[in-house]
Parts: C-alpha cells; sequence; structure tokens
C-alpha cells in the first residue's frame, strides 16, 4: 500500500481508531494483521516471503539463546539465520543480475541461440529494509546484545510493523521490540508530534519530490537532446527530490508510528547542511548507515586496525552499500566514488594543520551537495536506445556518456523548471535551517492549532492530487 494513496487516507485513521479501542491483550494481534494487510496490497504472495523470514529468523534467535552454552551450535544456528535471510535477496534481488554475469563470462549475448533467459522475478517491497532488520537481530542475539524475545507474535510485529516495513528506517530490536510488551493509550502530545511529522512527510514528497521529478526525468529520458547545465541541473534536482521522497517516507512512518504510541529512530538528520562527506553520512538515511557500520564496517576491522586497512574497511563498506542498492555496474560505481571521497577526506583531515583550517561553512555545504549530486549521475542512470541507432545502452554507459557530456559546452534544451516546487524547496530548506539552530522548535509548531489548520490543508492538497493523479511510487520501493 501506498502512503501517498486514497487507500491509506482510509487505511491509517481506521487502524488507528480501532486499535485505541480495544483490549491491550489484542492491540499486537491487531497490527500483526493489518500489517499483513499492507504488505499484501503490494502483491498477496509475497506475504510469505515476509512470514518465512520472521519465523527462520525467531527460531534461529531461539536456538541460539537455546544452546548459548555451545558456541559451535550458536554460531551455526546465526550463520543459518543469516544465509536463510540472505537467500531472499540473491533470488528475488540479484539472481537476474547473476544470469547477466554468466551469460558475460560464456560469451552469449540475447541475439544468441544459447543464451540463458533470465526468469521475470517481481522485486517484493520492502525485501532489502526487513532482510537487513532480521540479519541485525539475528547477529545481536549471537553476541549477546539483547534479550530473547518474549513472544513470536513481539518479534513478528518488529519485522512487519507496517509504518515502516516497506522503506524503513531499518530498526534494531533495542530500537523497537520492547514497545510491543506494553498497552499503549491515546496521547495527545504523541499525536500532535506525529502529526506533524504525516504534514512534513507529504509535504516533501506530495510538494516537492513528485513534482520534481518530470523534470528530472525528462532529462535523464533523452540526455543528448539537452544542454550540459541542464544535465548538471538535472542532478541536483534529483539530490532534492531523492531527499524529499526518502525522508518524506520515513518522516510519515515516524508519524504514523508515534500517533500509535511507538518512537521510531530518526533516518535524516538535514544533510544537506553537512560540510563534508563523513558528516553527510551521519545524516543521511542514518538507519542503513549505522547499520552498515554495526555488521560490516566493525567486523571488518573498523578503525582499530592500520590506517591502510582502515582506508580498505571504509571503502569496502561503501562498495557493499552500493550493491545493497543493486547489482548493476552504476550502483557499484556510485557506492566506490562515495568510499573514494571518504578515503580522501579521511586522509586529509588525519593532518593536524588541514584539521585546523576554518573554511567557510557554505563552501563545505557546496562541496558536499556537488559530489552527492554528482554521483548521481550513475545512481539514476538506466538502459537507454540512443536515436537513430539500434544501440541501447547500458545504465554505466549512458551515465558515462552524460559525465562526458556535462563536463564540456554542449548545446541543447535547457531544462524546464516550475515555480511552484521551487517555492517549496525554498521554503523547506529555510524552515530546516531554523531547526539546525534549535531543533526544540518542532516542539512548539507541533502545539501551535494554526499548525494543524495549516496540516488538514496540505493533507487535503495531497487528497485531491491522489484523486485526480497517478500516484508516483516512493523512489526507494525498488531497492
Amino acid at each position: 500500500m501506498l502512503f501517498n494513496s486514497i487507500h491509506f487516507f482510509v487505511f491509517a485513521p481506521v487502524v488507528i481508531l480501532i486499535f485505541f479501542n480495544i483490549p491491550k491483550q489484542y492491540q499486537n494481534y491487531w497490527l500483526f494483521l493489518v500489517s499483513l494487510y499492507f504488505y499484501a496490497v503490494f502483491k498477496f504472495l509475497y506475504i510469505f516471503l515476509l512470514l518465512y523470514s520472521i519465523l527462520i529468523s525467531y527460531f534461529s534467535i531461539l536456538l541460539i539463546f537455546r544452546f548459548s552454552n555451545q558456541q559451535k551450535l550458536k554460531k551455526f544456528f546465526m550463520i543459518f539465520g543469516v544465509i536463510g535471510n540472505l537467500a531472499l535477496l540473491l533470488i528475488f534481488k540479484y539472481l537476474v543480475q547473476l544470469y547477466d554475469i554468466l551469460n558475460f563470462f560464456l560469451g552469449f549475448s540475447p541475439c544468441d541461440t544459447n543464451y540463458i533467459e533470465p526468469p521475470q522475478i517481481l522485486l517484493p517491497m520492502g525485501i532489502s529494509f526487513f532482510s537487513l532488520q532480521a540479519i541485525s537481530a539475528i547477529v545481536d542475539s549471537y553476541y549477546g546484545t539483547i534479550h530473547k524475545p518474549k513472544h513470536i507474535l513481539h518479534f513478528a510485529l518488529y519485522l512487519s510493523f507496517f509504518p515502516q516495513l516497506v522503506a524503513g528506517p531499518i530498526l534494531r530490536t533495542k530500537d523497537l521490540l520492547k514497545q510491543f510488551y506494553s498497552e499503549k493509550k491515546f496521547d495527545l502530545s504523541n499525536f500532535r508530534y506525529g502529526f506533524f511529522y504525516i504534514i512534513s512527510g507529504f509535504y516533501k514528497k506530495t510538494l516537492i519530490a513528485d513534482q520534481i521529478s518530470s523534470s528530472v526525468d525528462q532529462v535523464f529520458n533523452a540526455p543528448w537532446e539537452y544542454h550540459s547545465i541542464s544535465l548538471w541541473m538535472s542532478v541536483f534536482l534529483f539530490s532534492i527530490q531523492i531527499y524529499c521522497d526518502f525522508s518524506g517516507y520515513s518522516d510519515i512512518a515516524i508519524g504514523i508510528a508515534r500517533i500509535l504510541g511507538y518512537s521510531l529512530p530518526e533516518n535524516f538528520r538535514r544533510p544537506f547542511f553537512s560540510v563534508t562527506m563523513g558528516e553527510f553520512w551521519r545524516r543521511w538515511h542514518i538507519s542503513l548507515s549505522s547499520w552498515f557500520r554495526d555488521y560490516v564496517y566493525v567486523p571488518l576491522g573498523g578503525s582499530k586496525v592500520s590506517n591502510l586497512r582502515t582506508y580498505l574497511n571504509l571503502f569496502i563498506t561503501m562498495f557493499i552499500s552500493g550493491i545493497w542498492h543493486g547489482a548493476g555496474w552504476n550502483y557499484v560505481l556510485w557506492g566506490s566514488i562515495h568510499g573514494l571521497f571518504l578515503l580522501i577526506e579521511r586522509f586529509l583531515l588525519s593532518f593536524e594543520k588541514i584539521k585546523k583550517i576554518q573554511f567557510p561553512k557554505f563552501l563545505g555545504i557546496a562541496y558536499t551537495f556537488w559530489i552527492f549530486s554528482f554521483t548521481f549521475f550513475f545512481f539514476r542512470a538506466k538502459p537507454l536506445q540512443f536515436p537513430e541507432t539500434d544501440f541501447v545502452a547500458s545504465s554505466i554507459e549512458v551515465a558515462k556518456y552524460m559525465v562526458a557530456r556535462a563536463f564540456v559546452i554542449s548545446s541543447g534544451k535547457i531544462i524546464s523548471l516550475d515555480f511552484s516546487y521551487l517555492f517549496f524547496v525554498l521554503v523547506l530548506f529555510v524552515f530546516e535551517s531554523y531547526i539546525e539552530k534549535d531543533e526544540k522548535i518542532i516542539e512548539r509548531i507541533s502545539k501551535n492549532p494554526l499548525f494543524f489548520i495549516f496540516g488538514f490543508i496540505v493533507l487535503f492538497l495531497c487528497l485531491i492530487l491522489y484523486s485526480i493523479t497517478v500516484n508516483q511510487p516512493f523512489v526507494y520501493f525498488q531497492f
């Protein structure tokens, strides 16, 4: 189910109303049932993949605790649970790419009779998110950093909780599991706080991200037609689009959960105010960044090894982050570029003289935004057929073409911009600049009656748009 749909506008109030009017012992059952329904709307059969992840993870955890004093068995069940979840990703997310690699090494092209056709598999929504969440619970159980779940229902809700099920935040058991142990009662302060985040999310998604997408799509669908300035504008706009789209989803998820009485961790902390790429990744998709830090970077040795090994660990982590987004070479290159800049920054800032230099903050912000945007030439590129040829370029070939064209003065059309979304973007970043200075402003605004009027106006506008247009899926649904 899409947050930005009429369906959800009916679903959410009904879920909340019933949740607070049933006995405590039924609240978790109700949440689990509606979470399964929420996921089944995408494709009914895929709820069995979610149930598979719940069962294999839960029983792996039980067996880890059962054999906590037998290291070999304990480790076996940890590996079993992790591989069981990784198998979902391998089959449903990377199998097609593995067929492509096999054909490449065998020398078969799509025109050959011997070409091995990959299976047509629809990527299940949220599989990359709930799989990582399950793996973290299994690994944490192995290392004894969490307690055994009290009941399978609590663990099932931890993996299936509908607000964050399909696009995060990626939760840890310490973030959510214990919250299902107690009864939830309606709380006005939770409602105010949650409503603020819901409005923030719909504002970003509907009034900014969805409006920008048409401008970005026109350039990436035919880059040869556009001026080099337009190519740069397209990646700058896409940076804002994906931020508003993804953080918008996280905000709505945090808001719905908070109204129900559950606290989800912040997933974005105004990343475009970062002055280095290192700081950026501590502010952007925080739940994923911290997951890779704790379950990839640290196990590799983190920074507690030699400098050379630390640099390698950092690069490997970002390389894997690229693969997590997709098996295409464009995603691999996207992650590698980020890894390279993190290495360069870490090396330069290891010198005290450089570390003490006080650059104007706006230069750091501009540098970070430019690097982040530049990498989207690779991340956003899709296979295209060039005009007057039969040649279909791969994602990486399209990205290389766009980069080459962007760095020379090339003639072509100018990207079309809409004043309305530029205005909404300006309002957003002015507001975020105030939050950057004083985060308590959120609490003050959420208590202001005028904000509720503004909020209902935003929801009404969204409702009208959803009823007369085709809803734009959230960008990260494809990952």
